[in-house]
Parts: C-alpha cells; sequence; structure tokens
C-alpha cells in the first residue's frame, strides 16, 4: 500500500493543476472545451476518492475539512507505515537468526564443525544487532524457513546484485553461507505444545 502514496497524491495534484489551469482560462474569460473541463474534473474527483480510501484504510475514524489536515493526516500515516515496516524487518532478521539458531552442523572432522558453529554464531548476531538497530537494515532473499537453501544457492555473475548486499551488510551471514554445504545442515525443527 506504501507504493500507491505518492503515485495517489501525486495523481490529485496534477488533475488539480490541470482543472485550476481550465478555470483560469474561465477567470480570464478565455475560451474552452466544456467536455475536457468536465473529464479534468471527473478525473480529480476520482484521485479524491482513491486518497480518501487509502486514508480510511490506514485510519478509518479519520476525518479532515481541509488540505492542510489531509496532508497532516498523511504524514501521521506514513509514520505507521514506515514504524510497521521496520519491525517487519526486524522480524525478519529475527526469525532467520532463530532459524541459525536451532539448526546444527554435522560433518565427518570435528575442527569443521567447530569452525561452522563460530561462523554461525557470529552471523546470528550480526542478524540480532541489525535487528536492533533503529532502522534495520534490509535482508535480501526469502522467508526465513526458505532462505539457507536461497543463500547456499547463490552464484555469480546471476545473483551479483544479492551477493553484493550480503557481502555489504552481512559479512558474517554471508562468509557462513559461502562456507556452508547444504549437506553439513540439519534443520531443527521447533516443538510444538
Amino acid at each position: 500500500m506504501v507504493s500507491l502514496w505518492p503515485s495517489t497524491i501525486n495523481s490529485l495534484n496534477d488533475s488539480l493543476t490541470a482543472l485550476h489551469g481550465s478555470l483560469g482560462k474561465l477567470k480570464a474569460a478565455k475560451s474552452i472545451d466544456i467536455a475536457e473541463v468536465i473529464d479534468q474534473l471527473k478525473q480529480a474527483a476520482e484521485c479524491s476518492r482513491n486518497l480518501r480510501a487509502l486514508v480510511l484504510a490506514e485510519m478509518p475514524d479519520a476525518t479532515w475539512q481541509n488540505r492542510e489536515e489531509l496532508d497532516s493526516l498523511v504524514l501521521e500515516i506514513e509514520k505507521r507505515v514506515e514504524a510497521r515496516q521496520r519491525e517487519e524487518m526486524r522480524a525478519r532478521l529475527n526469525s532467520l537468526a532463530d532459524e541459525l539458531q536451532r539448526g546444527t552442523i554435522v560433518h565427518r572432522r570435528s575442527v569443521r564443525v567447530t569452525q561452522m558453529i563460530q561462523l554461525k554464531e557470529a552471523a546470528v548476531k550480526e542478524l540480532r544487532a541489525h535487528a536492533a538497530q533503529a532502522k534495520p537494515v534490509i535482508l535480501p532473499g526469502p522467508e526465513h524457513d526458505e532462505w539457507l537453501d536461497w543463500g547456499c544457492n547463490l552464484k555469480e555473475p546471476e545473483d551479483a546484485e544479492a551477493l553484493r548486499s550480503l557481502r555489504n551488510d552481512f559479512p558474517h551471514l554471508d562468509e557462513f553461507i559461502a562456507n556452508l554445504e547444504p549437506e553439513m545442515w540439519t534443520k531443527t525443527v521447533e516443538a510444538t505444545a
């Protein structure tokens, strides 16, 4: 829904600007195309309905009397939506950290297991640190339950953007998945009550 806000507001502003131009011509006693003015009015009314629907979908009890009050409501809604998105990013980071925490490493050599456990713990710590930030970093890829399979199958150059994002923003997680062979990972299923 957030991506609709700027385009909906811009559409309303653009339609009002066009209508204002036509009204300016009328005010100056210039000729106008009445059908065009009617279309401009219909477009402005449709944009207004769309924006009203977005506002009321987010704040059903919202009321406003003028554009200033509407703009104030839109700012409040944008803050709410941004806060909700930050919480979703935090939850996503913590979910992957939990997934890593629950999983176990198996390998024929204990030295390799110890090395991978250290890499896993560093990745978990990194994910939790990002989740605790005021503005969490966006983690590329699918949801936590599919993330490791996705991460272990990343390849250059097809997945260059995702790999670059991981290297830059999640270097410990990147190192962990770069060293993790799929057969080394045992997913531990959460016990349900």
